[in-house]
């Protein structure tokens, strides 16, 4: 330990050289789970049929990663430059606990890597690998905090390239129902090649864009792009907030393919209780569905969310209803329990249980174009270590996360963390059983002023 302050200490030193004052913070969480999974997967991959021919329940005892949060590590740099102002850097790595590998598809930074400047009069600007601003207040609504158990649990969903293959294969498919039991279509979290701006509070109004430029253009067509932004209002227990993120896939000569969300948010502290709602609209742009389902462009997706959080003390106990209905996927319900126990400020365990009934229309369709296809109703059983990741400030938060989402807050300050984790694909009824865990996690921050170091374990 001392030579990993010494190390960052003296990093500190160096880049604050010319400048009054620089802090690294060092943070992290970990969080792991025991259970038996049941899931629904792609199975007859061969080289002769690349994308299966059916799909089939499967069920595996294992250890698994991210229960309430994903696993991460990250280093955050700020350097006073004077007049409120101050240079930032942002980087993190998410990593799966049971295996030890990088999350996020095998990324050394694949949660965040930024760079940017921080003002606290204009507010902050960062370029990099970056969470969207639909992301920052995805779960506003969601009084479980977007754990395992919400049922609008919405990020890493499936991508309209994927959309446009649905039926095409049993692969295609199964991809695009690796919804773990949520409800709510779901929308990309991170982005690369983007910048992001968010601006400071303003009598309680704050908001936020970024913009990911696709770099995929071709003297054929033109780039992809992302657009996402956000508006926030929060006046003591009230809070309310709005998201928009239109992102591109790939384009063609003759199509420009897009999933669209447009989310309002409004959550209350009653002080016994907790009260969010949530409503969503998704919309595939310019994707045409399969003849099994109807064909023509896929309908947008209307989707709500109701859940409530009741503190009882050290205990905080939730609930939501999650559903999701369009014309061309059909019907999406589910509902899901959750219980946190906080042994510490920075341990908790959690117990809980979720059942979904996923795309009624999708699922028939599915078993129609694929008759062998075996598909059970996924459950999963759980024993486990993790932290919460709530995506709410702190007067409307179940508990408090220790852990970072860096690179929007104000200079020096520690955020609240916001993670989730997705796997398996529902296709009819799924459930979630005996679910609990805990999660262990903190920041630990190295401040260099004129080469003194000073270190500090935040509480």
């Amino acid at each position: 330990m001392k030579n990993t302050f010494i190390a960052l200490a003296a990093f500190g030193a160096m880049v604050s050289a010319s400048y009054a004052q620089s802090t690294v913070t060092l943070y992290g969480i970990v969080d792991a789970n025991l259970g038996s999974f049941q899931t629904n997967g792609v199975a007859g991959v061969t080289a002769a049929t690349p994308t299966g021919t059916s799909v089939q329940s499967l069920r595996q005892t294992k250890i698994d990663s991210a229960g309430l949060s994903g696993s991460r590590w990250g280093i955050r740099v700020s350097e006073d430059l004077g007049g409120g102002m101050a240079a930032i850097a942002n980087l993190e790595s998410g990593f799966n606990i049971d295996t030890g590998a990088s999350a996020q598809g095998g990324l050394l930074f694949g949660r965040r890597a930024n760079v940017g400047v921080a003002s606290s009069s204009f507010g902050t600007l960062v370029i990099g690998r970056n969470s969207s601003s639909y992301d920052d207040v995805a779960a506003d609504h969601a009084m479980m905090g977007e754990s395992i158990f919400d049922p609008s649990g919405t990020n890493n969903g499936p991508s309209a390239a994927q959309a446009s293959t649905l039926i095409a294969s049993a692969a295609s498919t199964a991809t695009f129902l690796n919804r773990d039991g949520r409800t709510w279509i779901g929308y990309n979290t991170r982005f690369n090649n983007s910048f992001k701006y968010t601006s400071p509070n303003f009598s309680g109004f704050s908001g936020s864009v970024m913009y990911a430029f696709g770099e995929d253009k071709t003297q054929a067509v033109s780039a992809s792009k992302t657009v996402s932004a956000n508006l926030k209002y929060v006046n003591g227990p009230l809070l309310i907030s709005g998201g928009y993120q239109s992102e591109g896939a790939t384009r063609t000569a003759t199509t420009q393919l897009a999933l669209k969300n447009t989310l309002l948010s409004v959550a209350y502290d009653f002080g016994m209780a907790k009260v969010g709602l949530g409503l969503n609209r998704a919309k595939f742009e310019d994707v045409v569905a399969p003849a099994a389902l109807g064909g023509g462009n896929i309908d947008a997706q209307k989707e709500v969310n109701l859940s409530i959080a009741v503190p009882v003390g050290a205990m905080t106990l939730s609930a939501g209803i999650g559903r999701s209905n369009g014309d061309t996927l059909g019907k999406s319900t589910g509902v899901g329990v959750q219980a946190l126990y906080s042994l510490s400020k920075r341990t908790t365990l959690y117990a809980g249980a979720a059942s979904t009934k996923a795309y009624d229309k999708l699922a028939a369709a599915t078993l129609a174009a694929f008759p062998t296809s075996k598909i059970g109703p996924p459950r999963r059983t759980l024993l486990g270590f993790g932290k919460p990741s709530n995506r709410l400030s702190s007067k409307h938060a179940p508990h408090a996360c220790l852990a970072r989402k860096m690179g929007r807050d104000e200079v020096g300050l520690v955020r609240k963390s916001r993670s989730r984790n997705h796997e398996g694909f529902p296709i009819g009824k799924r459930n979630q059983f005996l679910v609990y865990g805990a999660k262990q996690g903190g920041s630990i921050f190295i401040q260099a002023l004129n080469s003194d170091a000073v270190t500090k374990l935040e509480e």
